[in-house]
């Protein structure tokens, strides 16, 4: 919902302010679809209200469901398109939420880059996303956020500032900052921005490759913000934050999983206990590259537990209906 055209639309018909706070309430609560659900307005209002300002500014056109994830291709008000992702496991649900129509990096091994980029989303339809899945879910509702869908999330800054307010605030979603994770490919003057906020919303790198070389093949991004700067940003981020910074690393056959690339990984990692891994497998093939096969897999996980480094390995959802990371593509 707009936020500002409801505040505008209250001041213009004097409504008392509790009015405002009543539908806000209504809206983030996840238990309504309609003005016309919010009982505790007066009738005229929520006819009214019904005809002016629209709820969300997401609608489903489709969903398909593996197991315990869902993926919803919604479409927006200019009828642009994004996919948003719901997990649950662990007894956590899991909103994966886009932060733009496409993505301008083209990133090698992501699909949403092979799209293109439309736009940034607005804070409205970032929010919209998990509201959407809490209409489906109610009573329960999401506990986790992960901007990992579509889009780089520091290239839409204001925006998603806004979104995070909204998600963490005690009057809005009621999120708890460290239930909250954002993704970045690398946006370097934005991660040292992100340092200053002094939030303990977590912070991911989308790595990829620890030499700078490969990580330019991957990520074009990379020739914008070299990997020596990048690494500064990030032992100011946890040098600021004393906070953990979470490196994702896909293996790609071929191209990031050999014994070099392993080493330049680990002395990566050694430049701060702060650091922290998550070893990703390739879900599917992707502009011809491919997942390493398993037992270069198994080497790395044998070769970074013998050396104690922190690490996990990502467990993949969705894959099979295309929801996993890298495989949003609004289809």
């Amino acid at each position: 919902m707009d936020l500002q055209a409801l505040a505008v639309y209250c001041q213009e018909n004097n409504l008392p302010a509790y009015r405002y706070r009543q539908v806000l309430k209504n809206y983030y609560s996840g238990r309504v679809l309609t003005f016309d659900q919010m009982t505790d307005l007066p009738a005229a209002l929520r006819a009214d209200l019904d005809k002016k300002i629209p709820l969300l500014s997401v609608k489903p056109l489709k969903v398909q469901q593996i197991g315990h994830t869902q993926k919803t291709l919604l479409e927006l008000k200019d009828h642009a398109k994004i996919e948003s992702v719901l997990m649950d496991y662990d007894g956590w649900l899991t909103a994966c939420v886009s932060s733009q129509v496409g993505c301008p990096l083209a990133c090698a091994f992501c699909a949403t880059g092979g799209i293109g980029y439309q736009r940034n989303l607005t804070s409205e339809e970032i929010i919209d996303q998990i509201i959407y899945w809490n209409n489906q879910l109610y009573p329960r509702f999401i506990g986790r956020v992960v901007f990992m869908g579509m889009g780089e999330p520091l290239l839409n800054w204001q925006n998603v500032l806004s979104a995070l307010h909204q998600i963490n605030d005690k009057d809005g979603l009621a999120l708890g900052a460290r239930k909250i994770s954002l993704s970045t490919a690398g946006i370097v003057p934005q991660i040292k921005e992100f340092a200053a906020l002094d939030t303990e919303i977590n912070l991911a790198l989308s790595l990829h490759a620890a030499d700078q070389s490969t990580r330019e093949r991957l990520m074009p991004i990379a020739k914008t913000y070299p990997l020596d700067d990048l690494i500064s940003a990030c032992r100011y981020y946890v040098e600021h934050t004393r906070r953990q910074l979470f490196l994702e690393y896909t293996l790609i056959q071929g191209v990031n999983d050999s014994p070099r690339h392993l080493n330049n990984l680990m002395k990566l990692l050694d430049q701060s206990r702060l650091f922290y891994l998550n070893l990703i497998p390739l879900n599917g093939a992707i502009n011809g590259l491919e997942a390493s096969p398993k037992a270069v897999f198994d080497t790395w996980v044998k070769t970074l537990t013998q050396r104690h480094y922190n690490f996990s390995v990502r467990r993949s959802f969705g894959a099979e209906i295309n929801a996993a990371c890298g495989q949003l593509a609004a289809q």
